[in-house]
């Protein structure tokens, strides 16, 4: 009998896993509590390392990887270093020399292509249990419920399921605080970031800047490569991060809307290309990043398991954390691959499993915690 996985979330994480489960022959449902597509912004661009392009390639249908690959943007070249009037400090800052951009709202609409009616939106988990038949069950908030024969929690940071699992664990400030932008790209602020990335330390601020230039045009190469694949028409951007101390006074109203004004305040007197980055801007609100508290620990193997940022929520993590989901899904496909296939029980290779993603997640979240000092501004602290 075909295992049935339900997987609650459809973000990057649980939708790999999608693909991956379908590839190998596996019954699967997605279950997300946002409403449609659109919802979920979570950003603009990431850096996906190896790890996660061969998560990709394992996972997706050829032609959805292929326009993955041909959407995606290059991260060579120098990480630069600047004060805040473009004086280079350093052109050799850290990072990736063979991650690909990415943008995540492209990226996941991809990974929405070809999974049949496989994503059902709306719907948000309120409990989930394993029956005494050896099944699981999903109870969500819209009075329906489903069932399966393993149930994968990869509903982000705030995940219901793992306050099942793991009710102990908890979420704290990460100690980085800021706004996010993203502005067209043109020459001049292309021009800030030749490389793999920028940096930029004024007083008590640090400033993040990452180029997504597309190799294509997504609607453009989605019209081509995937005929009938919904993509809205997507320029190339710089995306930007403003981090400030903690306790800086601009993020004591997290989440305000009017966060334009306050950081064109907080940059004020700095070069006028990095002011004018600012005001041509479509921009995020001002928040802070949490992170949990502890690593996290094992739990009683069962039918019910992580996937993701529900069991490592990776500070700074520049990707970190999208390439670690990939692989957690890859693992946890083949796993279950040869379970559907009669080689082995479920609960082992579910232990398994937990056993490898806690080494793997575990170690991306204390690699995240290590940078977090290269982003926090002078006068801040990581906490």
């Amino acid at each position: 009998m075909m295992t049935r996985v339900l997987v609650i979330g459809a973000g990057l994480g649980g939708l790999t896993l999608a693909h991956a489960l379908v590839r190998a022959g596996l019954d699967v449902a997605v279950y997300e509590a946002d409403d449609g597509t659109g919802e979920r912004a979570q950003g603009y661009r990431i850096g996906l390392a190896p790890p996660a392009l061969e998560a990709l390639r394992t996972g997706l249908p050829s032609r959805l990887y292929e326009l993955a690959e041909a959407t995606s943007g290059s991260l060579t070249g120098p990480g630069l270093l600047f004060d805040e009037r473009l004086t280079l400090l350093s052109s050799d800052l850290p990072g990736p020399e063979e991650a690909r951009a990415f943008d995540r709202q492209v990226l996941r609409q991809i990974l929405l292509g070809d999974l049949d009616g496989r994503v059902a939106f709306g719907k948000r988990l309120t409990s989930c249990t394993e029956a005494a038949d050896g099944t699981v069950i999903a109870f969500f908030s819209d009075g329906t419920q489903a069932t399966g024969d393993v149930l994968v929690g990869a509903d982000g940071g705030n995940s219901a399921v793992r306050r099942r699992l793991v009710p102990e664990v908890e979420l704290v400030d990460a100690g980085l605080c800021g706004a996010m932008g993203r502005t067209p790209a043109t020459d001049r602020f292309l021009a800030l970031v030749p490389g793999r990335g920028t940096m930029v330390k004024g007083p008590g601020i640090t400033l993040m800047l990452g180029r997504m230039q597309f190799g294509r045009e997504p609607s453009e190469a989605a019209a081509e490569l995937v005929p009938g694949l919904p993509m809205p028409r997507r320029e190339s951007y710089v995306r930007w991060v403003l981090l400030l101390p903690p306790d800086h006074p601009a993020t004591v109203t997290p989440g305000r809307e009017d966060a334009r004004e306050p950081v064109l305040e907080l940059i004020d007197g700095w070069h006028p290309d990095l002011r004018d980055l600012v005001r041509g801007a479509d921009m995020s609100a001002m928040g802070r990043s949490k992170v949990f508290d502890r690593p996290m620990p094992p739990w009683p193997v069962g039918r019910i398991t992580l996937l993701g940022d529900a069991a490592h929520l990776t500070p700074a993590s520049g990707g970190n954390g999208a390439t670690t989901a990939m692989r957690d899904a890859v693992q946890l496909s083949a796993r279950l691959a040869e379970v559907d296939q009669g080689r082995r029980d479920l609960l082992s290779a579910l232990a398994e499993y937990q056993h490898d993603l806690l080494e793997r997640g575990n170690a991306a979240v204390e690699a995240g915690r290590r940078a977090v000092p290269r982003f926090v501004p002078a006068g801040g602290d990581a906490r």
